[in-house]
């Protein structure tokens, strides 16, 4: 589902030489997304990918400088979604949307899909939601209405103003949803309303 912008607000790619958003998540969505790099094409995809980022960043972003639960800048692992989108499926930010899908299936691990398998989508996202802040350290994630079969959420504050991310967390959103009892879920509203402000929206049966 393509991206829908009632006032299309500029959004612009991610730019290392300019000031970063100062917006911190944790590191383990970044070493998923190395490893997704290795098992695509072997580590020397994510040299391919440290090499594109400005020279001073590198051994910020190699793997044995990243822990699970440091806070590292947002940008580098949006970027790096981005680029391995593009490396893998070609142009278009919609492809972001199937390596948040990928990350987001590696980090769900035995534990958690086997409470998820006895949930509704709605009660993930809610949960989601609640963890939220255990991914980022700004923006929210809130589940604004739910029935049999579909529900909507909202994320507010998002600190980017790029595309890749916010089809990044619609894929991996998409993901933790499908962890639960549910079948076939889908899309059904992908909404930028605001700066920071979007709306997604999923059925299921």
């Amino acid at each position: 589902m393509p991206l829908v912008q009632p006032h299309t607000l500029p959004l612009t790619a991610i730019d290392f030489h300019k000031p970063l958003s100062g917006a911190r998540m944790k590191g383990f969505p970044l070493l998923h997304l190395l490893n997704a790099m290795d098992q695509a094409r072997g580590p020397g995809l994510a040299d391919a990918w440290r090499a594109t980022l400005p020279e001073a960043l590198r051994a910020n972003t190699d793997r044995r400088a990243v822990t699970s639960v440091a806070w590292i800048p947002i940008e580098y692992y949006f970027h790096g979604v981005g680029w391995l989108a593009r490396e893998l499926y070609g142009e278009g930010v919609r492809h972001a949307m199937r390596v948040g899908h990928q990350t987001a299936a590696a980090d769900i691990g035995a534990f958690f899909r086997f409470v998820l398998a006895m949930a509704s989508p709605s009660t993930v996202l809610s949960l989601s939601g609640r963890f939220w802040k255990s991914y980022f350290d700004q923006s929210t994630l809130t589940v604004t209405s739910s029935s049999a079969g579909q529900c909507v959420a909202e994320v507010r504050d998002w600190p980017l103003r790029d595309e890749v991310s916010l089809h990044e967390m619609a894929g991996s959103l998409v993901a933790w949803m499908e962890a639960s009892r549910a079948k076939d879920v889908r899309m059904t509203r992908f909404e930028l309303l605001g700066p920071g402000h979007f709306v997604l929206g999923c059925s299921w049966t």
